[in-house]
């Protein structure tokens, strides 16, 4: 019962942030990059904290419930350091460039509509593999 409570909680409490923070939200730039004006280590941050809550919590936690946790450890080095060198290597060119995803930005860099259509179903099959990883953990974590 106190768990429900302290959930219940936390969900009034997100509600609340969010709906003070989204006050502030003028644009759609505002939304999807801060308004441009935040500085990359934050972007960053928040790329690395996302992708890691439930790749490292859920999928790479399951994998080492399984049996392989050595596993978990790979693919937690492996995607930080993947998450950093892309941000820090290829994170200057998406934001000189405007575009406000990866795919946006292949299509104005090779000013093809194609490529970018490519690079938008890329991105849906990696975050498609992604979340399957993640469930395939998390159903290795539950009770049987």
């Amino acid at each position: 019962m106190i768990y429900t409570i302290a959930i219940l909680f936390s969900l009034v409490g997100y509600f609340l942030i969010g709906h003070l923070a989204g006050r502030r939200v003028k644009h759609l730039d505002d939304y999807l990059v801060a308004g441009r004006n935040a500085p990359t280590f934050f972007i960053l941050g928040t790329l690395v904290a996302s992708y890691l809550s439930t790749s490292a919590f859920l999928g790479e936690t399951g994998f080492a419930y399984q049996g392989y946790p050595f596993v978990m450890l790979i693919f937690a080095a492996v995607s930080t350091s993947g998450c950093l060198l892309g941000a820090l290597a290829f994170g200057r060119y998406l934001r000189r460039s405007g575009a406000r995803t990866v795919p946006e930005y292949f299509g104005k860099r090779f000013a093809s509509r194609r490529v970018q259509i490519i690079a938008g179903l890329t991105t849906i099959l990696g975050l498609g593999a992604y979340l399957l990883g993640v469930m395939q953990g998390r159903a290795s974590c539950s009770p049987s």
